[in-house]
């Protein structure tokens, strides 16, 4: 059993009413708050630079992201 990560993004209303989109990270399944400054672009520069394009699924061992035999 896998993780399966929703594609594309999601919006959440706040207790405040504000709407919040999220955008889903094909690399690490990270929800990242699209807002002033920060965005999922940002987000996968940062996983460029670090290196960490790449994890491996504690649950099954298998690995995703750019390096993988198959993206999941």
């Amino acid at each position: 059993m896998g993780i399966a990560f929703p594609e594309g993004s999601i919006s959440v209303t706040t207790a405040g009413g504000d709407i919040v989109i999220l955008r889903i990270c094909d690399l690490c399944g990270a929800a990242v708050v699209e807002a002033e400054g920060t965005d999922l672009a940002f987000h996968k520069r940062w996983h460029r630079v670090t290196g960490s394009g790449n994890w491996i699924d504690s649950a099954t061992g298998r690995l995703h992201g750019p390096g993988s035999p198959t993206r999941s």
